[in-house]
């Protein structure tokens, strides 16, 4: 394996433009000073929001343009600091942007508390006396929807002004995740030293050498149960964050006022948690089937990521991933694949790792531009996969952008793993299409896998989070033993039955990035049911691609559950859910008579 190279000597073609957004760090300084100064110039309209119908409209409108300026600014600083972690001047633009956006909320925070004290028959009256005020008329429901959570002006100024407060157990983790821990080095199946990073640690779990696995599995956490004090207190202090939050605002739990943001009512997630527990024995049936498949006495949670079935170990080259992706979305429309093509052509892609750049995957960017997307791309058929995941997310925003005013681009978190998964998807069915024999078992793995992976194991993560904080809001204190004990027992719910639950897995909750967007992980679960369904649809019928098409321009111009409705997926039923189980449970029969042949 080849050693990390630094990010000077990766190829241009294959970095990202940031300078589509900003030429240079001296436009952005200046941009991130004007967006201050709009915020403070907007400030003098405190009080007379809602004197006049061109009041209104005049201060919305700067509010769009405003927030459109505020997120180029802040995703040019922060997609610099994650092309290299140990940039100094990097991290200290990102750093700064806690500050800004701080400033600039602050700033703003007049303006809710007037639209809810003028009230909504008043605001009706105003869109009646100025049409160009109908688009903002979502934006009122929904406001209106939550005025009783909404405090007076000066209580709304000083919640914004504790931003970076709240912020900083996600800061400090993000540092010491992605630059200050070292997980030293370890034997790769050829005997070579290889240092192990984030990136190669789902390189080495896949391994068909049960050594190499363990090996890497055991100094991974080794290093975050020598952190575990301080992993802990990271992580209680985003909870009690986010409980500070949910009390000043009158909401009976966090659990509540993330949900309430995209007007998820708390069954929704409720039931995902039971329909799942309810589905663990097809888990269970494939777990068994994995640990007879690799001819082991004990599976243990190293054993989970290697492939049953010999993968083709032949490297893909990105341009080659490039257009497998292509092909595999052609079911959504040449316009589609057309307008995917550009993010591989016009450099909106980041593709390989370099040292200190932080790992995974992501799409980002601002309103204004073209998304862009993040990889650590290593040349595996899984590479390939993410590839097409993340460019969901990229059409995904790119549609909306593109579509839907300003006060609309930002689509609901709750929404946005769909298209990202209905592309993955997509990708296994293109795949499955021809495959025979080995070919096709080893798919079918990968199909049980994605449903293991984010299905399953992200309800696990929704389920650790929903009891961790109401461990919490109960009183209990959040330290290292107590989060272990919670997390231990939960993973043995889930696998336990069939896997070995050793103590290193009880700390995995210190390493999962998303824990610090608390009640983030569940949707992933849910858009993957949603995505499951229209992946169906649109493979059988021109015109439901047609539909979806659609819901990726709705951005946030309607409610996420109803934006599903209309592309056909019912999320606040227990079917999508079910129908994700049936399908795991189909695709371990088919799997068990292949690997008996």
């Amino acid at each position: 394996m080849a050693e990390v190279k630094n990010r000077n000597e990766i190829e241009e073609k294959y970095k990202w433009c940031l300078e589509d957004i900003f030429s240079s760090e001296n436009e952005w300084e200046k941009a991130a000073g004007e967006v201050v100064r709009q915020a403070e110039s907007l400030s003098e309209m405190t009080g007379k929001v809602t004197d006049s119908a061109e009041n209104l409209f005049s201060v919305l409108s700067a509010l769009d343009e405003i927030g459109e300026s505020l997120l180029s600014v802040v995703a040019y600083a922060c997609m610099r600091r994650d092309e290299d972690n140990g940039v100094s001047k990097y991290r200290a633009m990102a750093d700064r942007c806690g500050d800004i956006e701080s400033e600039v909320a602050s700033q703003l925070s007049f303006v809710e508390p007037e639209l809810v004290a003028a009230g909504q028959e008043k605001i009706a009256e105003f869109m009646k006396d100025k049409p160009e005020l109908s688009v903002y008329r979502h934006f009122f429901d929904n406001l209106f929807r939550e005025a009783e959570h909404i405090l007076d002006g000066k209580s709304e100024k000083i919640i914004a002004m504790s931003s970076p407060v709240g912020e900083a157990a996600h800061d400090i983790f993000s540092a010491m995740n992605n630059a200050d821990i070292k997980f030293g080095e370890i034997e790769d199946e050829n005997g070579n030293l290889c240092e192990l990073t984030h990136g190669r640690y789902s390189i080495f779990m896949e391994s068909g050498n049960r050594r190499v696995r363990r090996d890497a599995y055991e100094a991974m956490y080794k290093q975050y149960r020598s952190f575990e004090n301080a992993f802990a207190a990271m992580y209680a202090g985003n909870v009690k964050g986010d409980l500070f939050y949910a009390r000043t605002r009158g909401y009976g739990s966090s659990l509540q006022m993330r949900l309430s943001d995209s007007a998820v009512p708390e069954a929704v997630y409720t039931r995902l948690i039971n329909d799942v527990n309810a589905g663990l024995p097809v888990l269970e049936d494939y777990l068994a089937l994995r640990k007879k498949a690799l001819g082991l006495d004990e599976l243990c949670m190293y054993d989970l990521y290697t492939p049953i079935v010999p993968e083709d170990k032949s490297d893909i080259p990105f341009e080659d991933a490039c257009e497998m992706v292509l092909e595999a979305v052609k079911p959504l429309g040449g316009q589609y694949a057309a307008d995917m093509r550009r993010a591989f052509s016009e450099r909106w892609i980041d593709v390989y790792e370099n040292r200190g750049k932080t790992p995974g995957a992501y799409s980002w960017g601002d309103n204004t531009h073209h998304p862009y997307v993040l990889l650590n791309y290593q040349g595996s058929l899984e590479d390939v996969f993410t590839l097409a995941h993340e460019m969901g997310h990229a059409m995904h925003s790119y549609y909306t952008n593109k579509t839907q005013p300003s006060i609309y681009r930002d689509y609901k978190i709750f929404v946005a793993e769909v298209a990202s998964t209905v592309n993955e998807n997509l990708l296994l069915e293109y795949l499955l299409r021809d495959a025979e024999g080995q070919r096709r078992a080893y798919l079918l793995t990968r199909k049980a896998e994605a449903i293991r992976t984010t299905f399953y194991r992200q309800t696990m993560f929704a389920e650790f989070e929903k009891k961790a904080h109401a461990m919490y809001a109960d009183g209990a204190a959040l330290t290292a033993e107590a989060l272990c004990r919670l997390y231990g027992e939960i993973n043995k719910k889930y696998y336990g039955s069939v896997a070995a639950c050793d103590e290193n897995i009880a700390y995995e909750w210190a390493r999962i990035p998303h824990f610090y967007t608390s009640f983030y992980v569940y949707q992933y679960a849910t858009g993957f049911a949603a995505a499951s369904r229209i992946k169906e649809l649109v493979i059988k019928d021109a015109g439901a691609a047609e539909k979806y098409i659609e819901f990726l321009h709705g951005g946030n111009s309607d409610y996420p559950l109803e934006l599903l409705r209309k592309a056909g997926v019912d999320l606040t039923s227990s079917a999508p859910a079910k129908s994700v189980i049936e399908e795991l449970r189909t695709a371990v029969n088919e799997l068990s008579l292949l690997l008996d042949k």
